[in-house]
């Protein structure tokens, strides 16, 4: 008797994980980007509870919302602190430089540190790769396997955003044109990702909830860009350094 083999989740998964980088990288307008990704994130949790995943195991049960706030609270300040130390400390205050950081005024800051990151990206990412694809994954594979799939495609995930803002940042500068050494930007980015995949992960699994994940996610990129904000003028002062090559603005 023939028996029909279903696709692995993980590649139906990274299939669409790379048509919709593309897309929400090359395609969509910026001002679309929040509602596009907001509604890629529904989409795919939709998707996994058709595919009869509980919402458990998607971090989705509403009992437990306050200890995933609680727990992302939590964490958010230690993760604040190293973004503030590493932009005090003058060995690596410079690599906080960011052009994107400083593209507008203060009602652009405001946008993107309490709009754009929390919602676009930290509530959006964290819903797609710690909910609906993480919650798929635990159906097949164990706790373990099922966190480091995940984060290597969240790694993966990052290579479009990398390639755009290279220019824009210190890194741009040392790689130049090299290829060799922007395959080599490209690789850290995704080792970076990863690995914080991999915490965000441990994350949504202590605080039994994606609303924890969410909240750290959201506390490192905008502090990391209001940190950004806030070192330009003293670093451009002291090297009268401009930051990149020109590019893409994207966050």
């Amino acid at each position: 008797m023939n028996r029909r083999r279903s696709v692995p989740v993980e590649l139906v998964a990274s299939a669409a994980l790379v048509g919709w980088s593309a897309a929400v990288n090359r395609v969509i307008p910026a001002p679309a980007y929040v509602p596009a990704n907001l509604a890629a994130a529904g989409l795919s949790l939709a998707t996994a509870r058709r595919r009869q995943v509980p919402v458990a195991d998607m971090g989705l049960r509403r009992d437990r919302i306050a200890g995933g706030l609680r727990v992302g609270l939590a964490a958010s300040a230690p993760v604040a602190a190293v973004v503030v130390l590493g932009a005090s400390l003058p060995a690596t205050r410079r690599w906080f430089l960011d052009e994107r950081a400083t593209a507008g005024g203060p009602g652009h800051m405001l946008y993107h540190t309490l709009v754009r990151i929390p919602l676009g990206t930290a509530v959006a990412e964290e819903a797609i790769f710690r909910g609906s694809l993480l919650g798929l994954l635990l159906q097949r594979h164990s706790r373990g396997r099922a966190t480091a799939v995940s984060s290597v495609l969240f790694g993966c995930w990052h290579v479009l955003p990398t390639v755009d803002t290279l220019a824009l940042n210190p890194v741009g500068a040392v790689v130049g044109d090299d290829l060799v050494r922007t395959g080599g930007a490209l690789l850290a980015s995704v080792l970076v990702t990863t690995v914080s995949g991999v915490g965000f992960s441990w994350l949504r699994f202590r605080g039994d909830s994606v609303v924890a994940p969410m909240v750290v996610h959201a506390a490192l990129n905008s502090s990391a860009l209001l940190a950004a904000r806030l070192v330009a003028p003293r670093v451009r002062t002291r090297t009268g350094q401009r930051v990149g090559r020109g590019g893409r603005r994207t966050f």
